[in-house]
């Protein structure tokens, strides 16, 4: 997978993931692989956070105020970017083949139905393109 699409600023920049969720509507398959890292990034911010707090003692040590902890967070998010933009720790890959079996499955049972495949899927059926005319659109 390319690295490049794993954000080197915040993993919570909303802008970021807005542009990231008006590609994956465009099904491109680069914003799958993105979404991936995305998610793996987030889960090794929550991983290293939880470890910190876990750490961290009755919190009167001598580097234990707020600053420390604002720092502190900043630094574990750009650890999690950095470790999930390299091979990372194998997730982003399993959340990718998940999306590409679930794609898959859609467009068979698309396929089966007999409706164009769409990618969009609800309660395990996909979900046909809907235009305007035909005789079940209001």
């Amino acid at each position: 997978m390319d690295a490049k699409f794993v954000p080197s600023s915040s993993s919570l920049d909303p802008n970021a993931l807005g542009a990231l969720r008006s590609k994956a509507r465009a099904d491109d398959p680069k914003a799958s692989q993105a979404a991936a890292r995305q998610f793996e990034s987030l889960f090794l911010n929550q991983l290293l956070k939880s470890m910190r707090e876990a750490q961290r003692g009755d919190g009167e040590g001598l580097f234990d105020s707020n600053e420390s902890r604002m720092y502190t967070g900043l630094l574990d998010e750009q650890l999690a970017n950095r470790i999930a933009s390299g091979p990372g720790i194998g997730l982003a890959d399993k959340v990718l083949a998940q999306i590409e079996r679930a794609r898959a499955l859609s467009a068979e049972a698309a396929a089966r139905a007999g409706v164009a495949p769409t990618g969009e899927v609800k309660n395990g059926q996909p979900m046909p393109i809907l235009r305007q005319g035909d005789a079940h659109v209001r």
